[in-house]
């Protein structure tokens, strides 16, 4: 059999044409029902938008084929050339799916003509309304409209969220939180559609230069689901996978491509046992003022003013969050956040869960700002050390005061801290008094030992909870590489159907099936490996397959899924007397059954091999 690449429509022609020459016409009829069936599930796809909002970098994004590019600013400066004429594209996993990068609108265009000149939208199953920065105009809700009025499938792609954020950032600098600028973009972009009378649930926040971040993958999920009946039960988004080092992550990607996700366990096992390959980034937090970036210098055993210092002064000198990498501790970043003003509101606005420890700098008496920092802290399921800096200041005896110790002084200060922590709920608060100005002189070296004695234990919790994107995106990606096949393997099958009895294609198509089990890690032999590599029980394991392709399958099952009901005139036919008595009523093979088979197989064992994974990680 020739491989899958070039079974298509020309090659089930020719051999078409090889049986009729042959005089088998049974065999022949059989080709042009398969040919037929091919046509038939062809499904289409029309991707438009507002000339500008990003439509063909979304195409090329949803063909694995992104535009390598990691300023935001690109949108600007590096527009692809504007889609005068529609371009078809089918698409690398699925060959039924065919991408239309449909020519976009002129904001100034009126719908009604924009639709005009698009011309028959009837062969579409469904379209992607792509909506850039500039948000929703009349003319996206007229399109919009007259497509919900053909009875269309409609999804939303809010295109350049990336930029959004990029801007924001700028803007609001120490105010800046991600999930709230996103929520912000959606809650717009759901009110005005609820108030035009559309489903706002469709809409996906999506950057087609950044495929591994934000609402992509959902967005990918949902249009699948739409066209091609794939439901997967998984959501949330995936976020940036800095927690593993780019080795690793070349490791789990080569495993997806060559291996069996049995493999897995292992690479994640190493970096557990070797957390120096794992990153950690601690934010360095505190008011105006406080020291954060002097703390951040001396730490690192830099001098003020040297080039790779942060900036510090008598004024606020961090306008944005800036990591440096800590010398004495392998992978571990100190971000240099910019100063926290003095209202819970500019508490609230903080985003901390991008940071996975916290540096709490306080340079003066515990204040309201250091409470609600604190208080934020803990309910973010976070914790901190807090750094009581300009020490130095408060043990200097002032003119006309009686000399205090210096063990007093330091000891009433670290009281104090201690029992307003307590009050805010940290239960066993960890206080250190430095100065910068004499860094061996106080706590400092403490506060580095402690962060270089914790850090294994922090950096193996922040990988942990960093493990369902990290198993999310290898199990999905591995999914992609067997769904590619899938096409392929269907067609064969039908096609050895027409000259061999029905028992060796069921056996073909078992194999197949149980080849997935293996390449998912969900066989015996891989379960028994992911049980030994992480301390998981197997019955805990077996517990989440769930899926009817992970266990022995019944051949008769499986000739139920692939085959055609026999029709009735051949089942009276074959009750006639004489002429049709006695005559067995075979069984026909359709390809659609069949790939539905194939493809739902897929599906199924990703969803159970990821729960098989999350939980091997999670069950400690």
């Amino acid at each position: 059999m020739a491989g899958s690449s070039v079974l298509d429509e020309s090659h089930l022609k020719i051999l078409k044409a090889q049986y009729e020459a042959q005089n088998a016409s049974g065999a022949a009829s059989q080709i042009q029902a398969l040919v037929d069936c091919v046509n038939t599930l062809k499904i289409q796809v029309g991707i438009l938008g507002e000339r500008g909002s990003g439509v063909s970098t979304l195409v090329g994004a949803l063909l694995n084929k992104p535009r390598r590019v990691t300023d935001p600013w690109a949108y600007l400066r590096e527009a692809p050339e504007t889609t005068k004429q529609p371009v078809v594209h089918a698409h690398p996993i699925y060959p039924d799916l065919t991408l239309h990068d449909l020519p976009g609108f002129e904001a100034s265009e009126k719908p009604s003509a924009y639709l005009k000149r698009l011309g028959d939208l009837s062969k579409f199953s469904c379209f992607v309304v792509v909506v850039g920065a500039g948000g929703l105009r009349d003319s996206h809700l007229q399109v919009l409209k007259a497509i919900k009025q053909k009875g269309k499938g409609l999804i939303l792609a809010r295109t350049k969220v990336d930029l959004d954020l990029h801007i924001a950032e700028r803007r609001l600098r120490s105010r800046y939180n991600p999930s709230e600028q996103l929520g912000l973009i959606r809650k717009e972009l759901a009110g005005v559609l609820t108030k035009h009378g559309m489903d706002p649930k469709k809409v996906f926040l999506v950057s087609g230069l950044e495929t591994d971040r934000y609402e992509f993958a959902r967005f990918e999920d949902s249009l699948e689901g739409e066209v091609l009946n794939l439901k997967r039960t998984h959501d949330g988004s995936l976020e940036d996978l800095n927690k593993v080092s780019q080795k690793k992550i070349k490791e789990l990607y080569a495993i997806c491509q060559d291996g069996t996700l049995s493999e897995v366990p292992t690479v994640i096992s190493s970096v557990l046992t070797d957390p120096t390959q794992i990153r950690l980034d601690v934010a360095v937090i505190g008011e105006v003022g406080s020291g954060k970036s002097s703390l951040v210098n001396v730490l690192r055993g830099v001098g003020c003013g040297e080039p790779d210092a942060a900036p510090t002064g008598v004024t606020e000198m961090t306008k944005e969050a800036v990591p440096y990498l800590l010398p004495a501790v392998p992978n571990l970043y100190l971000w240099d956040l910019p100063g926290v003003g003095l209202t819970e509101e500019d508490v609230s606005h903080l985003d901390l869960s991008r940071y996975d420890f916290f540096l709490l700098v306080a340079s003066e008496r515990y204040k309201h700002t250091h409470s609600c920092l604190a208080r934020a802290i803990t309910s973010a399921g976070k914790q901190f050390f807090f750094v009581r800096s300009k020490i130095d200041v408060d043990v200097e005896t002032r003119p006309g005061s009686q000399p205090v110790a210096k063990e007093e002084v330091q000891s009433q200060v670290r009281k104090s801290c201690e029992e307003a922590l307590k009050k805010d709920g940290v239960d066993s608060p960890q206080v250190f008094l430095v100065s910068c100005l004499k860094p061996d002189a106080f706590d400092l070296p403490l506060l580095l030992g402690a962060l270089s004695s914790n850090a294994p234990d922090l950096k193996k919790k922040a990988l942990r909870k960093a493990l369902p994107t990290v198993l999310s995106r290898v199990v999905r990606r591995k999914a992609k590489v067997l769904m590619k096949d899938v096409w392929g393997k269907a067609l064969q099958s039908c096609l050895f159907w027409v000259e061999h009895p029905q028992p060796d294609v069921v056996d073909s198509l078992t194999t197949t099936i149980a080849s997935f089990c293996i390449e998912f890690g969900l066989d015996e032999a891989s379960l028994e490996y992911t049980v030994q590599a992480t301390g998981t029980t197997r019955r805990l394991l077996q517990a989440v397959i769930q899926s009817p392709f992970a266990k022995p399958l019944d051949p008769a099952y499986v000739l139920s899924l692939i085959t055609k009901p026999t029709s009735l005139t051949s089942w009276a036919w074959s009750y006639v007397p004489y002429l049709g008595r006695g005559v067995k009523v075979e069984p026909e093979i359709s390809f659609e059954s069949t790939y539905q088979m194939l493809r739902r197989a897929v599906v199924e064992l990703s969803e159970n091999a990821e729960a098989v994974l999350l939980l091997a990680y999670t069950e400690k």
